[in-house]
């Protein structure tokens, strides 16, 4: 009978185990769009459960789940559907558009998320992955020529990239990241950004007041989604190379003549075995400058072969051209950014963790930068009703030798005072016999340097160090009353410290040094919000927002120097100092208190919707009498397309427009009294006031905007286009106005400017072509935008914002658009002809109007191209118009290193042979001069007479000439440049299936691929240094870069 019964048994099991096997299996299938088209990363899970997966790049998903479970299939912007697991093993799904997500939903202001349909202000989105397509660490740099309205003001990549962007002529854009401000663009990890969203005007950050007045961007970061798990390691190796440099002559090397200096032996100064050097010749040293002797290869002595102890020493080599000094001196840079991410989400939470590393290696020698960040975002349901939020970002960032930018950096060795025959390789050795060497000796007994030390002693001796620590997080929790109302609360803390050492090396031609500097900011934040969203009725419905922020900033800084030089070789520290180290401190703080609140009321079945917002701000900074600002924004969207019959052609159409007023701040202490602490007098300590009197009323100023626009959809979204008008008045502008000396001040500030802006942007989006292997997308976006000064003080016409090389200046006029360029220009007659004096020498007025440096216009495309598992990317951005001047075009030249500078005259002789005329040896009237005669021909008028007159004149005094005539070296800042492309393949989930691998994507790309056009020969518009927030000035740059690299991104 046992026997029996455990055979039954046994049997039961065994059709038990069948049947539960039954039940069990593997669910496979596509998800496809309306238009059939594959949708990848389609979340799917079987409901009740934390069993989920998501479509790969095709569309393919497979899940395991029990006959009679449902399968939820999840994607934004489409209906979700659910599907029972019946007997077969395949569900193919075709997802619909939501019709409430038609038109999409936008993160607006604090974060509020909307249809965009809905709002009445210009706003813009960019997908995170439209960002990292070619691994860009600065989100500034990604976000090149993708929205309409938004300039990029670069930098070279040379010096790490300290790149901006200008929201409608405005630069400080306020950065936020989940609710966060953030301090950088470079602080956010561009892997973690699920969405970014671009608000320009000021209805659209009213809910923001005075800190959101030049415009908000705004990011939100990817979280885990509910039933999905995954691990994905992203990994991206990158080499850099300098690809645009200046034109450089290869004719005549190092001199101020083009005489060779001949060595006399003097037994009275110069070893016995010196005198078979007797005779030799020997090239200008001490010049700085290429106007020498014609590069022919003659045997001469070059720098080192006074270098005692040199292999070289003694001997002669030929005089040649090295024409990849410059570039040789620059090193293959290189960037291997990897990150590594953890996702899983369930019914009640979600946590995603990330962390970063970025390794970069500069074309400078001996100049890098790591940087590590790690992210945690997370969410928990307490309760039903309840849900707790985080929200932690941390990044370190150690940064060793940034190259400077500007005039005195390297460029101002290769670009501005260089020789063209000098061999780079022989200069990387810098240090021979105890003595620190260069190409710039004094003379033969005499061989330190004496205007330029090696640019090799440059990089590893002159050092510079940073460490970059970036916190910001939050923490709060949210709470559902109802399915209508809800309200959150969360504290939120952003901190940024520095630490930097700067050292000047022992031995060069400056006197060592050493400097210390530390700074620490931070900013605390409380903030509440409650939201309440209902249908008054089936045709009107009403959204409304209040809540409230605290904020505190602190900052604080420390910064101290030796004085007199260094005690100890090799040792750094304020500890050596041979004299008392200088010592400064800084520190400030300030307070915020804020209440918000908004409304949007949707009338007539969503075909009208008006919005109304408001903020009040009270700020530590302002007179304490009256420190409250109040900030207003209106708009209204008209949804005229839902008036129309339904047709094929017009898909959507939306008409826009918006009102507001944002006042502004005044900065910290700027209206009262602080005292700085001076150099100490024996035992007394020393206070002194500052010379611009605090005017205690001053305040930040007021603008005032109007935007009107309008979006349309054709061919069912097939074509988009969006496009804005808007007008702003800046009024009450702290401005600077002189006081008496008898006051005991030079100056004050006070709220009398004006300015007024006006511009149009456009972004069109168009799909050419859309089949189930094949699409095109293509984006476009145009934008112009034009500044006036209305008015700066009473009595006051001209203020000048910013100044440099012999007195060119960019100023504001009463009455001029905003950012005109003022300085020494040509001086000419009636008919436009240059004035020349008697000797051909050009005449100039100063203070004269030479352009303005606001472009014309600005934009740039953005296109894919996906065939079924290859996608391509590319963008470009062009700048129409706008005047920068070029320092590194003026010395260029000026120090005969130009390609400008040589090649033959109208008489097909060299520029640089000798005049031969009736003149001097620097000129002669152009009808004297001989035909052999060298000199660059110059045309105009007589000064005097006004008689049509030429000229030859020698090169060299021809170029001294122009030296800082700026009209001369005032270029046409357009530009076009293809930017970036990038090529991926996503390896397909049949050949990955039996690995552990979800998704594989494979991705070459380039970045500063082609400058396709511009009109400043060896420089690159897009990418000029900055002054008062405007590129109007190029002052020494650092060489552009162009970068190749591979993307390995692996999901588990």
């Amino acid at each position: 009978m046992r026997t029996k019964f455990s055979g039954l048994l046994t049997l039961f099991l065994a059709l038990a185990v069948q049947v539960v096997l039954a039940q069990e299996k593997t669910i496979s299938g596509n998800i496809t769009d309306q238009d059939g088209l594959p949708l990848p990363g389609v979340n799917i899970l079987v409901k009740g459960t934390s069993n989920g997966t998501q479509t790969d790049f095709d569309g393919n998903y497979s899940i395991t789940a029990s006959t009679g479970e449902v399968l939820v299939f999840s994607y934004v912007g489409m209906k979700t559907t659910e599907r029972s697991v019946g007997a077969s093993s395949t569900i193919n799904v075709q997802l619909e558009v939501a019709a409430e997500e038609l038109e999409g939903i936008v993160v607006t202001a604090l974060g509020i998320k909307r249809e965009s349909q809905s709002i009445g202000f210009a706003q813009q989105s960019v997908k995170g992955d439209d960002l990292v397509q070619t691994r860009e660490t600065d989100i500034s740099n990604a976000l090149a020529g993708k929205v309409a309205g938004v300039q990029f003001v670069g930098a070279p990549s040379t010096g790490f990239g300290n790149s901006q962007i200008r929201l409608r002529g405005n630069s400080n854009v306020l950065y936020i990241v989940d609710g966060i401000k953030v301090n950088a663009s470079s602080d956010i990890n561009t892997d973690d950004i699920e969405e970014m969203s671009v608000l320009k005007g000021a209805a659209a950050t009213a809910l923001y007041g005075p800190q959101g007045i030049n415009g908000v961007i705004i990011i939100t970061t990817k979280q885990a989604k509910e039933g999905v798990s995954s691990v994905t390691v992203n990994h991206s190796s990158t080499i850099e190379n300098v690809y645009l440099l200046p034109d450089y002559q290869n004719e005549y090397g190092g001199g101020y003549s083009q005489d060779f200096n001949t060595f006399t032996y003097d037994p009275s100064q110069h070893p016995a075995s010196w005198a078979s050097f007797d005779g030799q010749q020997m090239v200008e040293y001490y010049a700085d400058e290429s106007w020498g002797p014609r590069m022919d290869g003659q045997m001469v002595r070059h720098w080192d072969s006074w270098i005692v102890g040199d292999p070289e020493f003694g001997k002669l080599r030929p005089f040649s051209p090295n024409g990849s000094n410059v570039k040789d001196f620059y090193q293959t840079g290189s960037v291997n950014n990897t990150s590594l991410t953890f996702a899983k989400g369930g019914e009640d939470y979600s946590i995603r963790a990330s962390i970063q590393n970025i390794d970069r290696k500069s074309v400078s020698p001996n100049s890098d930068r790591n940087t590590i960040q790690g992210t945690v975002n997370a969410t928990f349901d307490i309760t039903e009703k309840l849900t707790a939020f985080t929200n932690v970002n941390y990044q370190l960032r150690q940064t060793k030798n940034f190259p400077d930018n500007g005039y005195g950096n390297l460029g101002s060795n290769f670009n501005q005072w260089w020789q063209r025959q000098l061999d780079i390789d022989r200069l990387r050795d810098y240090k021979r016999n105890g003595e620190f060497v260069s190409w710039n000796i004094n003379s033969p007994t005499n061989t330190r340097p004496l205007f330029w030390d090696s640019p090799f002693f440059e990089v590893y001796e002159n050092l510079n160090f940073q460490d970059k620590n970036a916190f910001f997080s939050k923490i709060g929790m949210s709470y559902e009353f109802t399915d209508d109302f809800n309200a959150s609360v969360e504290v939120r803390r952003s901190m940024n410290t520095y630490e930097s050492n700067n050292r000047t090396g022992f031995g060069g031609l400056n006197v060592e040094g050493y400097s210390e500097s530390e700074s620490t900011d931070s900013l605390d934040e409380i903030f509440g919000i409650a939201n309440y969203d209902t249908d008054l009725t089936d045709a009107i419905d009403l959204s409304a927002s209040a809540g409230f922020e605290i904020g505190t900033f602190n900052y604080k800084s420390i910064n101290a120097n030796s004085v007199g030089g260094l005690t100890t070789e090799g040792f750094y520290s304020l500890n050596t100092s041979v004299d008392r180290p200088n010592v400064s401190s800084y520190r400030s703080q300030s307070q915020r208190k804020s209440i918000f609140t908004k409304a949007s009321l949707g009338l007539f079945d969503g075909i009208l919707y008006l919005d109304g917002s408001a903020r009040l701000d009270w700020q530590s900074t302002a007179y304490e009498e009256d420190n409250r600002v109040e900030t207003y924004g209106g708009s209204a969207s008209f949804i005229f397309s839902k008036l129309l019959p339904e047709n094929n052609v017009l898909t959507f159409g939306k008409l826009r427009a918006s009102l507001a007023q944002a006042p502004n701040f005044p900065g910290v202490y700027a209206n009262s009294e602080t005292f700085a602490v001076g150099t100490p007098y024996g035992s007394y300590g020393a206070l002194s006031t500052r010379s611009s009197y605090p005017n205690p009323f001053l305040a930040g100023g007021v603008r005032e905007e109007m935007e009107l626009g309008g979006e349309v959809q054709f061919f069912s979204n097939r074509i988009g286009l969006d496009f804005t008008y808007f007008e702003k008045t800046d009024s009450e502008l702290p401005v600077p106005i002189s006081l008496d000396g008898s006051t005991g001040y030079t100056s004050t500030r006070d709220n009398q400017g004006e300015q007024f802006y006006k511009g149009i942007e456009v972004a069109l989006n168009v799909t050419p072509v859309r089949t189930e292997n094949f699409s095109w997308d293509m984006s476009f976006n145009i934008a112009t935008l034009n500044r006036y000064v209305n008015k700066i003080a009473d009595g006051v016409d001209v203020n000048v914002l910013s100044s440099t090389w012999r007195g060119i200046q960019l100023q504001e006029r009463v009455g001029e658009e905003w950012g005109a360029i003022y300085g020494r220009a040509y001086q000419r007659d009636d008919q436009g002809r240059i004035l020349l004096s008697s000797t051909g020498s050009p005449q100039y007025d100063t203070n004269q109007y030479l352009g303005n440096v606001l472009p014309d216009f600005t934009g740039g495309a953005f296109g894919t191209l996906r065939y079924k598992n290859f996608s391509f990317q590319f963008s470009f951005d062009f700048q129409k118009g706008g005047k920068v001047f070029s320092v590194t075009r003026m010395f260029n030249n000026y120090s005969g290193l130009g390609a400008e500078t040589v090649g033959n005259n109208s008489l097909g002789n060299p520029v640089r042979d000798e005049i031969v005329g009736s003149g001097g040896w620097w000129y002669t009237p152009a009808a004297d001069a001989g035909a052999d005669s060298g000199g660059i021909l110059i045309e105009g008028a007589d000064v005097t007479t006004g008689e049509p007159a030429s000229y030859y004149v020698e090169a060299q005094t021809y170029w001294g000439r122009l030296f800082a005539l700026h009209e001369r070296w005032l270029y046409d800042a357009s530009y076009v440049k293809l930017r970036t492309l990038r090529l991926d393949y996503s390896i397909p989930s049949a050949f990955i299936e039996k690995t552990p691998f979800s998704d594989v994507n494979l991705g070459v790309f380039a970045n500063n691929v082609w400058l396709i056009d511009s009109a400043i020969p060896g420089l690159d518009p897009s990418e000029i240094e900055t002054r008062n927030g405007v590129n109007w000035t190029e002052g020494g740059q650092l060489p552009n870069t162009r970068s190749f690299g591979v993307n390995v991104k692996l999901t588990f």
